[in-house]
């Protein structure tokens, strides 16, 4: 639901440029946040932020941060 997401991450290290999928899905993204009036902040070290959000706490594996919705 987008009237509940406060803002949104996209992040991407050097080499996920080359990465043309991943560049699509960013479009797509970006495109849905601002038809609905969403905020983007872009992250440049994809490895920080994984330090920052932590383990999944299923299975404590490192989870695919490139986006992230933060919510209300």
């Amino acid at each position: 639901d987008p009237d509940n997401v406060a803002f949104c991450v996209l992040a991407a290290d050097e080499e996920d440029e080359g990465d043309i999928a991943l560049q699509i899905h960013f479009t797509l993204i970006q495109a849905f946040c601002c038809e609905n009036a969403i905020d983007i902040v872009r992250v440049s070290d994809v490895g920080k932020l994984a330090a920052i959000v932590g383990p999944s706490e299923e299975s404590g594996e490192p989870r695919d941060l490139h986006c992230i919705l933060i919510t209300v």
